[in-house]
C-alpha cells in the first residue's frame, strides 16, 4: 500500500483566506510616540480669554542705585523709569475631515485616538515654540560639538546667581545631554552625590519618564526632544532659568477642538486650534546650554 503523502496541497489560510480575518483588530489604539510637554507650567502665564485685547503689557523696573550724602544737603530728585515687554497671542491649528463611511465603520476607540491625535498636536507646537526660546538668552554656556558636563550645569547656576535673577532655577534639556550629565554621574561614581540621592549605576538623575530627569544641586531637570538643535544641527540648545519669571505665555484659548458636519461631503471637519504667544520677559534670567548633539 502507497505511503499517504498529507503535506500535499494542504488547505490553508491562503487557500481557504475568505474565511479567515486578514487580522483581528485590537480595541485600542496606541498614541504615537512624541515628546512629553514639560515646558508651559515652567512660565509666567497670562490669561486673556476674557479680555478685549491680544497682547500683554509686562513692565519692568528700571536698576537705581542710591549714594552717599553729606549731612544737611538737599537730595537731587531721581526720575524713576521702567521698561516693558510684550506677548501677542496668535492663532495654531490643524483640520481633519472623517468621512461617514469611515465613522459607522472602523473601531470604537478610533474615534477618541483621532482626537487626541489634534490635541496632541496643538500641545507638541506649544513645547516647540517654548523651546525655541533657550537659543535667544545671551548668556551661554557649553562649547560647540563638545558634551555637556556637570561644570556646564554649574556653571550656568552661577551665572544666573550672579545676573541676581530669582530662584527657583529650572532646566530643560535634550535627552542627549541628560545622557551625557548621567555619563558624567557614572564618571564620578566616587563623588559624595549620594546625599541628593543621585548614585550612579542606581537611580542616577532619578527616574526617567514623564518628562523627569530629577534633580542636580537643587535644580529641577527636565527632558524633551522638541529641544532645539543649533550651529547648523552640530549642537542641542537646551535652557536654565528662572521658573515662572525668565519666560512668558499669553494665551486667548488653549487647545480646543470643533467638529462641524459638512453635507456635500458627508463627513465631519475636525479643527483643533490654540490662540497663545510665548516670549522672552527677561534674558538676564536665562542661560542658553549649547553643547553636542
Amino acid at each position: 500500500m502507497a505511503a499517504v503523502d498529507f503535506g500535499t496541497n494542504p488547505s490553508t489560510t491562503t487557500t481557504y483566506n475568505d474565511t479567515v480575518y486578514s487580522a483581528i483588530i485590537a480595541d485600542m489604539v496606541l498614541d504615537a510616540l512624541m515628546a512629553t510637554v514639560v515646558t508651559p507650567p515652567l512660565l509666567k502665564n497670562f490669561d486673556l480669554s476674557n479680555q478685549p485685547s491680544k497682547s500683554v503689557d509686562v513692565p519692568k523696573a528700571d536698576k537705581f542705585t542710591a549714594a552717599a550724602v553729606n549731612e544737611g544737603t538737599e537730595l537731587a530728585n531721581t526720575a524713576l523709569t521702567t521698561a516693558k515687554v510684550t506677548g501677542t497671542a496668535g492663532e495654531v491649528g490643524i483640520m481633519a475631515t472623517v468621512t461617514d463611511v469611515l465613522e459607522v465603520s472602523d473601531i470604537p476607540a478610533a474615534h477618541g485616538a483621532r482626537l487626541r491625535q489634534l490635541g496632541r498636536s496643538i500641545a507638541d507646537k506649544i513645547d516647540v515654540d517654548i523651546t525655541a526660546l533657550f537659543a535667544s538668552f545671551s548668556s551661554t554656556v557649553g562649547t560647540t560639538t563638545v558634551d555637556l558636563t556637570l561644570a556646564n550645569i554649574l556653571e550656568a547656576i552661577y551665572t544666573l546667581e550672579v545676573a541676581n535673577a530669582p530662584k527657583p532655577y529650572v532646566g530643560v534639556l535634550h535627552p542627549i545631554q541628560i545622557s551625557d550629565m548621567r555619563t558624567a554621574l557614572e564618571t564620578n561614581a566616587n563623588s559624595p552625590f549620594q546625599s541628593q540621592g543621585i548614585r550612579a549605576g542606581t537611580n542616577e538623575l532619578g527616574p526617567a519618564g514623564n518628562g523627569f530627569a530629577g534633580e542636580w544641586f537643587g535644580l529641577p531637570i527636565y527632558f524633551s526632544t522638541n529641544v532645539p538643535t543649533a550651529n547648523a544641527a552640530a549642537d542641542r540648545a537646551g535652557g536654565i532659568f528662572s521658573a515662572n519669571y525668565a519666560l512668558g505665555m499669553v494665551k486667548k484659548w488653549s487647545s480646543k477642538i470643533v467638529p462641524m458636519y459638512w453635507p456635500p461631503i458627508r463627513g465631519w471637519v475636525l479643527t483643533a486650534t490654540a490662540n497663545y504667544g510665548v516670549f522672552e520677559i527677561e534674558d538676564s534670567a536665562g542661560v542658553a546650554l549649547i553643547t553636542d548633539a
